[in-house]
């Protein structure tokens, strides 16, 4: 147990790739992910070569993902908070506890409230990125920090005349 509380100052970052983007993916192109993925990791604060990264995404985002998070454990979820599901079943809170020293969540759905929970129940830090409008009441309550993501500042959607 001594070994990995020396890597306790280490930042576990869970990443709900959809949410990030304002549920726009399927018409997004990849430098707009790649810009969200920077300001995600800029914002994070997750520089250190210790810290890491669980991205959730639908099997259509996997390689997107892997270009704007190449150093990142990719879990696959498929349907409705299928994303969200496999964030969840890979998170092990016994091995945060054993690791990390913060857990960030990149999303406001409520369905990370209860980990939210259970991760500020054992004591350790847990940070929020959401989008502005879709972070849940529940889940800001659990944070001992939140920032908010901006609404992206060009539409990838086609534009309607």
């Amino acid at each position: 147990m001594g070994k990995d509380r020396d890597l306790r100052s280490r930042k576990l970052v869970l990443v709900d790739f959809e949410n990030v983007l304002f549920g726009q993916h399927e018409s997004t192109d990849l430098s707009v992910l790649s810009q969200r993925s920077k300001e995600v990791h800029a914002l994070v604060c997750a520089r250190r070569s210790q810290d890491q990264f669980l991205v959730g995404c639908n099997p259509e985002l996997v390689f997107a993902a892997r270009s704007v998070f190449p150093r990142a454990k990719i879990v696959v979820g498929k349907g409705v908070d299928g994303a969200d599901q496999a964030l969840l079943n890979a998170f092990d809170l016994d091995v945060a506890f054993r690791r990390f020293s913060e857990v960030c969540i990149v999303s406001g759905d409520h369905a990370f409230a209860d980990l939210a929970y259970k991760v500020r129940q054992a004591g350790l830090d847990l940070s929020v990125l959401a989008p502005k409008f879709g972070l849940s009441t529940d889940l800001r309550l659990q944070a001992t920090s939140t920032t908010l993501l901006s609404t992206p500042t060009s539409s990838p959607l086609p534009k309607v005349a």
